[in-house]
């Protein structure tokens, strides 16, 4: 099911919906210029996105999607990424130059090839011993997101917005910290009928970084789960888009392939 998206103004006034999602526009529309009326804040709210977290990461789902990090000087990386999600033995987050995850219950990493190597025939895709329990994996995952939005003085203060299409939040900074996790700023945007993550946007000083859903589905083939063996470096240039090509091949269960380039921020289930 090819999932409705949204795109930001170039001259930075704040973003617009396309394909009729008017609602969904205006809640993406609200962090930046600020929140819809009804929607729940402080401990409730925070209650509400955990709960939706745990239950996207118990879902099962395909999504593909367009990642942009944009920095400060306008230079930006694009690239598509993909998730693909069918617990409790798959989990694969594709793209950016690595993947990462669990295959048929076993750990995987897979690396790009570093800038000026080159192994023709070598495997960079590196599998373990069998992965942790996956309820006990998200109830870790969560736990330590309710440090981040719990308690006397939470480190992030959410907004749960109210009449969007999509399940969203705002996390915004409540303590100054180096290197927060989600930035200053970030929003988590559910798909309503999947619970797969639409969209996430997380500001920090230094770039803001935008995974926005083109298509999403209940269901995960076997071709999902293709591993990219070496996509390549991700290069940017200032004041230049660069979008880099990926070549897939099928990696067998138990050897699959690939690992880390330019990463964003490690974080709770890299939603």
């Amino acid at each position: 099911m090819p999932h409705s998206t949204f795109r930001w103004m170039r001259d930075g006034r704040g973003p617009v919906a396309v394909a009729g999602l008017f609602f969904v526009g205006a809640c993406v529309a609200a962090f930046v210029i600020g929140t819809p009326a009804r929607s729940s804040r402080g401990e409730p709210a925070a209650r509400s996105f955990l709960e939706t977290w745990r239950q996207s990461r118990s879902a099962t789902f395909f999504v593909q999607s367009d990642f942009t990090r944009r920095l400060p000087d306008g230079s930006e990386l694009k690239q598509e990424v993909r998730l693909v999600q069918r617990p409790p033995d798959d989990r694969l987050l594709i793209g950016l130059g690595s993947t990462s995850g669990r295959l048929d219950g076993k750990i995987l990493r897979c690396a790009a090839t570093p800038v000026g190597e080159s192994i023709p025939g070598s495997s960079r895709c590196f599998t373990s011993v069998d992965a942790p329990d996956y309820g006990s994996e998200v109830d870790r995952e969560v736990g330590e997101l309710e440090t981040y939005v719990l308690g006397d003085r939470p480190l992030y203060r959410v907004v749960a917005f109210a009449a969007v299409a999509d399940h969203c939040f705002r996390l915004d900074l409540a303590l100054q910290v180096p290197s927060p996790p989600y930035g200053n700023h970030a929003m988590f945007c559910f798909d309503s009928t999947t619970l797969a993550p639409s969209l996430t946007v997380i500001e920090r000083d230094e770039a803001t970084d935008r995974t926005e859903a083109t298509e999403i589905r209940a269901t995960v083939a076997g071709a999902d789960l293709q591993v990219t063996p070496d996509p390549g470096q991700l290069v940017v240039l200032p004041g230049q888009t660069t979008t880099t090509p990926a070549t897939t091949t099928t990696a067998p269960a138990a050897t699959a392939t690939s690992a880390p380039a330019p990463t964003t921020t490690s974080v709770p289930g890299a939603n």
